[in-house]
């Protein structure tokens, strides 16, 4: 018989973001997993350093073209002394060679870096997913290393039901978010401005939500203070919403 509960379903991985932004990550490989492992790092605005012999992939010599002051290249070999900088975050490996693979793997947990071996699950701290991107929007899809392909496939055919517009709107709204904890900054206002934000994404449509500007912004966040939430066109026609009336003074009224 079923819980009051959502029933625990064992064998997953907890999908986390991960920030590393800033943040040194050693790269040990410069083939082509290596090349896009690097571009999600630094998709993310991480800090890197490639540790592989030449020649390099032709996408990571561009990327150390043009990302000179977040790339930097060792040509060589991986050494354990590489481990020895504190400052390194995490561990990606991508190398023909499974027995220098576990070497570095068992390397990283003596140290308890995290670490990923490219293409072995029981080696890996963390998966790499199928990634879809719009924008700030971030959709990953894991298969928790039984799949990659499928991973692939089912990404597209979620990013083919998305509105085209989506990550637009998300953009606006996080710059709506912004402007509300600059009036509402307090932790105690933290429930409210989750509440009414929730109502803003609830009642605006996307396409709303990407046609808002600052001038809309600035006018809807006065109707925060009563948790009110009107419509875009209430809000550019001067209209209230139905429970709100605005007296012309300094505040609110209810309408009776």
């Amino acid at each position: 018989m079923a819980g009051p509960y959502p029933e625990v379903q064992g064998g997953g991985s907890l999908i986390l973001a991960w920030q590393v932004r800033n943040r040194r990550v050693l790269v040990v490989g410069g083939g082509d997993v290596a090349a896009g492992r690097i571009l999600n790092l630094l998709n993310a605005d991480a800090l890197l350093t490639i540790i592989a012999p030449l020649p390099l992939h032709p996408e990571i010599q561009y990327r150390l073209t043009t990302h000179a002051s977040r790339v930097a290249h060792i040509p060589r070999k991986f050494e354990p002394s590489d481990l020895d900088d504190p400052s390194i975050a995490m561990v990606l490996t991508a190398v023909d060679d499974p027995e220098a693979s576990t070497r570095i793997y068992t390397l990283c947990k003596e140290k308890r870096i995290p670490v990923n071996v490219a293409d072995v699950p029981p080696e890996c701290d963390f998966y790499f997913g199928s990634t879809h991107r719009d924008g700030p929007l971030q959709i990953m899809v894991s298969t928790n290393g039984n799949g990659p392909k499928l991973a692939s496939l089912v990404r597209k055919q979620i990013a083919r039901s998305l509105p085209p517009n989506i990550g637009d709107a998300i953009a606006k709204v996080g710059q709506l978010r912004k402007k509300l904890r600059r009036i509402a900054p307090t932790q105690q206002e933290g429930p409210k401005r989750m509440q009414w934000m929730s109502k803003v994404c609830e009642t605006w449509s996307f396409q709303e939500l990407c046609d808002m500007t600052d001038e809309d912004m600035e006018a809807l966040l006065g109707f925060y203070g009563p948790n009110a939430v009107p419509s875009l066109q209430q809000l550019r026609y001067g209209e209230q919403p139905d429970t709100f009336g605005y007296d012309g003074s300094f505040g609110w009224s209810c309408v009776i």
